[in-house]
């Protein structure tokens, strides 16, 4: 029965831990910060087979492995308009992963670590860590139900929407993540829930002049309730209907400014997924998203959601990821209650040979502020729209299953209307990744 849980797992990755939330698919720069928030139901895109390694039996396990060095030539470490820095940083990255897979479950344990150190700055030096697990069982013929949890110790990237551009050294914080669902098909029905839990704990940061940056009031808890029901009405093609209810606590009940930023609030789409032929498949949606304040100095938001996840094989060798999504984000910055984040991107991956491998990916995000308090216009801060262009283009060439050599480029760009918030960044990187 191994095939049938391995099958399984693929129709439950919109609920594992793997999954990646819509907003962030296909992301071609170093963006993702604790902010960026979707739903792991629109999170449906599968991820082509890679040729793996053999590992190690242990127990009831498989163990693999891994360890990764890189260099790194980071053209404006800070993410700044003026005054930019450059640097070169070395980064080492060992990994350990296990899986189970019977009969009746599958499950993966991994941990694994990264070592930031710089040439020159030296307060950019760091450590991050993670340890995270997931499991998908079938309790019933065609009906699964899957677990997952994580923690990370890591940083904030340099130029993420509420990083401090004063801080001595990146935003350190904590993220505990758990969830889970459950999935039953009848017949063309299929049915899936979704649990999503987390709480971040930002660290305290400091200026240049040794000054406390105090992050304690972005410090939150966040958790969702979603459903989805699909039809498949023809072969290859499935239209749905999805819910999501979800809550934002923070840990203070006033912000630095006074402001309590609890929020709650829901979002309703509906859509269609399509296979055809292997050749094209994904999803789009449209539909409505709200968002409740709970104080009563923020106004509440409603407005347009919609997204995309499209996997096109124009040849064997040749995968393109298209992408799109509209959500609201969460944001501490004085003045402002959220910004409605709008992203467009796409990837392409081509096999040149059997052993070496091309990628190149473009994105465009639309980040746009929502006004905080009610107040006189005069007192108000401007409004604030970023556009944001990420670019990356990247080789790699497989010299075994255990010995990967690669090299990449990223460019990341911020055009800002609030002065002295735009930025270029160019990143090279060079990497040799081991594999058991």
């Amino acid at each position: 029965m191994t095939y049938r849980v391995n099958a399984l797992r693929s129709r439950a990755s919109g609920i594992s831990l793997a999954a990646v939330a819509s907003g962030l698919l296909l992301t071609v720069s170093g963006t993702a910060n604790a902010q960026e928030r979707g739903s792991k139901l629109e999170a449906e895109k599968e991820q082509p087979p890679k040729l793996e390694p053999v590992g190690a039996r242990v127990g009831a396990f498989r163990a693999f492995l891994g360890l990764e060095g890189a260099a790194v030539v980071d053209s404006n470490v800070y993410a700044t308009e003026n005054n930019k820095r450059d640097d070169t940083y070395f980064k080492i990255s060992p990994s350990i992963r296990l899986t189970s897979d019977t009969s009746a479950y599958k499950a993966n344990f991994s941990a694994g670590a990264d070592r930031y150190e710089y040439s020159k700055l030296d307060n950019e030096s760091r450590t991050n860590w993670n340890i995270n697990g997931d499991v998908v069982a079938e309790l019933l013929r065609d009906t699964s139900v899957t677990f997952n949890a994580g923690f990370r110790r890591t940083t904030e990237e340099r130029g993420a929407p509420d990083s401090p551009v004063t801080a001595r050294s990146p935003v350190r914080y904590t993220s505990f993540t758990a969830g889970g669902g459950l999935a039953r098909e009848v017949g063309r029905l299929q049915l899936r829930t979704i649990v999503d839990y987390e709480k971040l704990n930002f660290d305290d940061g400091r200026q240049g002049n040794n000054v406390v940056i105090n992050n304690d009031d972005r410090d939150r808890q966040y958790l969702a309730l979603g459903g989805e029901i699909s039809y498949e009405f023809s072969p290859g093609y499935r239209i749905y209907g999805r819910g999501l209810y979800d809550r934002v606590a923070y840990r203070l009940p006033l912000d630095d400014t006074g402001f309590n930023r609890d929020a709650k609030g829901y979002r309703l789409t509906g859509g269609v997924k399509f296979d055809l032929t292997n050749v094209i498949s994904g999803e789009t949606f449209v539909g409505y998203m709200h968002r409740n304040y709970k104080s009563p100095a923020f106004q509440n938001y409603g407005g347009l959601a919609y997204g995309a996840n499209l996997r096109w094989n124009p040849t064997r060798l040749t995968t393109v990821s298209i992408f799109s999504n509209r959500g609201i984000q969460e944001t501490t910055i004085v003045g402002y209650r959220g910004f409605i984040s709008t992203n467009f991107g796409v990837r392409v991956e081509h096999d040149l040979t059997r052993f070496i491998q091309l990628q190149a990916g473009l994105r465009y995000d639309k980040n746009k502020y929502i006004l905080g308090a009610i107040r006189a216009p005069a007192l108000l801060p401007p409004g604030r729209d970023d556009d944001l262009v990420f670019a990356n283009a990247g080789l790699n060439y497989l010299l075994s299953r255990q010995v990967t050599f690669g090299a990449n480029w990223e460019y990341a760009k911020r055009s800002s209307n609030i002065a002295n918030a735009d930025y270029t960044r160019n990143k090279g990187t060079v990497f040799v990744r081991l594999s058991f």
